[in-house]
């Protein structure tokens, strides 16, 4: 909930008036009602703790034109935000010299309130009083009312600080605890589940009640809706539910999940539906989930297909291996490899890069980098200039991976490519062997390229040892690109850190040429950081 709108803020200054308003309230016979409508469909729920004084309006109007606000700020609030109303309702004090009523409220004056609009919220309003006195009043009078509007307001009781509130709310939630009763217990989860972390009481039972209440399977139709909710939290809440409920009716629950929009919901429904079927209706099931766009559930289905189905599954695991996720191929080759001890999964890939599917190519490409030796790189070095930009990133990591060292032209000409995909694949190609290239990188670095590269360089330079780094880094607060400016900032502000720490001291030549970018780039740097660093360099020479 964010704090009121100017709009708002103004809308209620004009209802207070001058600052004799609170004086005069009860008397008051100008107060414009229309406001409150304008208020309420500005739909600021925070604005509440500031309407309650109107409720004790001796002008019926008033009382059911606020009543009536107060129900239409409360249609914006949501479950996960009932404390922090409670909490806003309770701190809220005028400042005004005057009296006012609302904070001297008497527990017999609760009863009025179920005359007006609304009342079972307006009654919820009082039960976030300051007074414990009207709050067990007001949870005495919510106990009366079986609407579900009553279910929030007890449900944030139960953690109130003052005991005898505490047992009033919690006699009263244990007798809705009943099956014609769950649906408002489901749209209510947020505080449910909230008090688990609730430390003013044990709430076990309670909790214990509830949640075997929603599993209960005469209740299945409303943990369904639950599930098919547009909140994503309450749909999974639910679904986990759904998940022990161990039931006819919560397994057709989760055998609709497997086809369900959310990769999370389709993962858990595989995990724990899939093993329950009889091979009839599960192998079409497993066909399709091996296609899933979802990585793990892919592996968890050639998991169960290997398992359930070992003639079948062949076909499905030999296509795996030209998945384009990593973990799916390895999968796909720890249950072949279990069937066929003897295979060479190198061989395969092998005869697989020609293939003429760009996916299906890319994931030769990686899959011989997984599994093939340094003679295999030769096989790849053609397909650096292949048409298609994801063919030519997958050879450099090939290359990269199987016998990188010997390819360190290839990926410096790549880290220059004029698209940042391929000068990014380059780079990491180079991340691990750039000592060996580090003066072609500086000179790279001194001469005009596209901001990619230059960054890319710029990474790469960070590989230099400690102190040669700390020089470079003092050169890059000169240079002409503003980003690798504000880069070379942030690292140096890094590497001033380590410095400190460092316990191989810089050599001499070091210690001169420190010296030297300090001075040349000093006027960058806080004055502070300026003056310890040469503090460090003095005690160096």
């Amino acid at each position: 909930m964010r704090r009121l709108s100017k709009k708002t803020g103004d809308l209620i200054q004009q209802l207070h008036g001058d600052q004799s308003f609170w004086g005069k309230l009860i008397g008051r016979q100008d107060l414009p009602l229309s406001v409150f409508d304008e208020i309420a469909s500005e739909g600021e729920a925070l604005a509440i703790p500031q309407l309650t004084e109107f409720l004790l309006s001796n002008q019926v109007d008033v009382r059911e034109a606020v009543a009536r606000t107060i129900g239409r700020l409360f249609a914006n609030v949501k479950p996960t935000d009932f404390p922090q109303l409670d909490e806003a309702c309770r701190n809220y004090w005028p400042y005004q010299s005057a009296p006012v009523r609302w904070p001297h409220l008497k527990p017999a004056e609760l009863k009025q309130f179920w005359r007006l609009p609304n009342a079972s919220v307006v009654i919820g309003i009082t039960s976030f009083h300051g007074s414990g006195f009207i709050r067990e009043a007001a949870v005495n009078e919510l106990a009366n009312n079986w609407d579900g509007a009553e279910l929030p307001f007890l449900l944030v009781r139960l953690n109130d600080w003052v005991g005898v509130v505490r047992e009033s709310a919690a006699t009263a939630i244990l007798n809705r605890v009943r099956p014609d009763y769950a649906g408002h217990f489901l749209r209510n989860l947020h505080l449910v589940f909230r008090l688990r972390s609730c430390g003013r009481s044990q709430h076990g039972i309670i909790l214990s009640r509830i949640t075997s209440l929603l599993q209960d399977p005469s209740v299945a139709s409303i943990l369904r809706e639950g599930v098919l909710s547009n909140d994503r939290w309450l749909r999974r809440e639910s679904f986990q539910l759904a998940i022990a409920m161990k039931s006819e009716q919560g397994m057709a629950l989760l055998s609709e999940m497997l086809t369900d929009a959310d990769p999370i919901m389709r993962l858990w429904a595989a995990r724990n539906v899939i093993a329950q079927f009889d091979d009839t209706k599960l192998l079409p099931i497993l066909s399709n989930l091996t296609q899933d766009r979802f990585v793990t559930i892919r592996c968890e289905a050639l998991t169960v297909f290997a398992k359930r189905f070992p003639q079948e599954s062949q076909g499905k695991l030999n296509m795996a291996l030209l998945d384009g996720s990593a973990s799916v191929r390895a999968t796909a080759r720890f249950w072949i490899k279990a069937k066929i001890p003897e295979i060479n999964f190198a061989e395969i890939y092998r005869i697989s890069l020609t293939e003429p599917m760009v996916k299906r190519q890319r994931a030769a490409i990686l899959g011989l980098a997984e599994t093939g030796m340094a003679s295999d790189a030769g096989a790849v070095l053609a397909l650096l200039d292949a048409p298609a930009l994801s063919v030519r990133k997958a050879a450099i990591h090939a290359l990269a991976t199987l016998d990188g060292d010997h390819y360190l032209e290839q990926f410096m000409t790549a880290l220059t490519n004029s698209h940042p995909g391929i000068s990014n694949e380059a780079a990491r190609a180079l991340a691990m062997r750039t000592n060996t290239i580090i003066d072609q990188v500086n000179s790279l670095f001194k001469s005009p390229a596209p901001a990619h590269v230059r960054t890319n360089l710029f990474k790469l330079m960070q590989n230099l040892p400690f102190w040669a780094r700390g020089i470079f880094l003092f050169e890059a607060l000169r240079d002409r690109d503003e980003h690798i400016v504000e880069l070379g900032r942030r690292a140096l502000a890094s590497w001033l850190c380590d410095s400190r720490n460092m316990a191989t001291p810089p050599s001499k030549s070091d210690v001169q040429q420190l010296c030297n970018a300090l001075k040349a780039s000093g006027g960058m740097l806080a004055k502070h950081d300026v003056q310890e660093f040469e503090f460090f360099l003095r005690t160096h020479k």
